[in-house]
């Protein structure tokens, strides 16, 4: 092939390139690039959306670092991820063994398991609304207590819908996951006279560590970004002890107007979720050379 063709099939294959690439990029800069700009624009201003934004520079973040109900909202959101997250996990990987091995029923029980994750949200805030109800499933398994409406009772009540909701959605990953490991090693340990609890430990659960770090990254940046549930079960409180970060946004920006205080929220989330996502993938490339 001559200089001439061979420049001719780069070009070539540049321009496909690039039209196979079109869609995503003109998707990330509608829908993610642009926002985040306005965001952050809107941030150093006051703005009730009515009128012209007013530049304030640095005053919403000086504000947002003197508000106790913001820290109050971090503290919610950090609980909140922490305790939805890890059990969410757990529960998932201790589920997942047993319907990744072959057996009649296990497609039914993948599917019995699935249901939840495949609910929509607000039919699934609503039934749980029906089970924290006075005289509901929950007064009746636990007794009676003010599940929605003590500050004591309502994050555990809201953790406990949303473990329920997304477990499933864990599972199939983890399936997924316990179905591409090497079987030959687990017949080298077996051979080697390893239990199963040994065997989990030490060959199945080192063995997922890439599957670990997907679900822990989806999980996480689900959980930070969490605003449903909140809102529809508890509308933050009582006192807002579940007034979590999303919610704390929302209601400075719909409920009191105050747009430019809310991009503030906005701009600390999405930093704090690409430090995590970034360290997170930082980890997975070094695991990776």
């Amino acid at each position: 092939m001559t200089r001439t063709g061979a420049r001719t099939m780069a070009g070539s294959e540049a321009r496909a390139g690039a039209g196979l690439a079109a869609p995503a990029i003109v998707y990330f800069v509608l829908f993610w690039a642009l926002p985040a700009l306005a965001a952050l624009y809107l941030s150093f201003t006051s703005y009730d959306l009515s009128g012209t934004p007013q530049w304030v520079g640095m005053e919403n973040y000086r504000q947002m670092w003197a508000n106790d109900e913001f820290w109050a909202s971090v503290r919610v959101t950090l609980l909140y991820t922490v305790f939805a997250v890890g059990p969410t996990i757990m529960i998932a990987l201790v589920v997942a063994v047993p319907l990744a091995k072959p057996g009649r029923l296990r497609a039914w029980l993948r599917a019995l398991v699935f249901i939840p994750a495949v609910m929509p949200l607000v039919g699934a805030t609503v039934l749980w609304q029906v089970i924290y109800s006075t005289g509901g499933l929950a007064d009746t398994l636990a007794g009676a207590h003010p599940w929605l409406t003590d500050s004591g009772y309502a994050i555990w009540a809201l953790l406990v819908m949303v473990i329920w909701k997304y477990v499933g959605l864990y599972v199939i990953i983890f399936v997924a996951g316990l179905q591409a490991l090497p079987a030959n090693v687990f017949e080298a340990a077996a051979i080697d006279g390893a239990r199963a609890l040994r065997t989990f430990f030490l060959v199945t659960v080192p063995l997922l560590r890439r599957t670990f770090t997907f679900v822990i990254v989806v999980a996480v940046t689900g959980a930070m970004q969490s605003f449903v549930p909140a809102y529809l079960l508890t509308k933050g409180g009582p006192v807002n002890a579940t007034q979590v970060l999303p919610l704390y946004l929302y209601n400075n920006a719909f409920s009191y107007s105050r747009f430019g205080y809310a991009s503030a929220i906005a701009i600390v989330l999405l930093v704090a979720l690409l430090v995590f996502a970034f360290t997170q993938f930082k980890l997975i490339r070094s695991d990776e050379e």
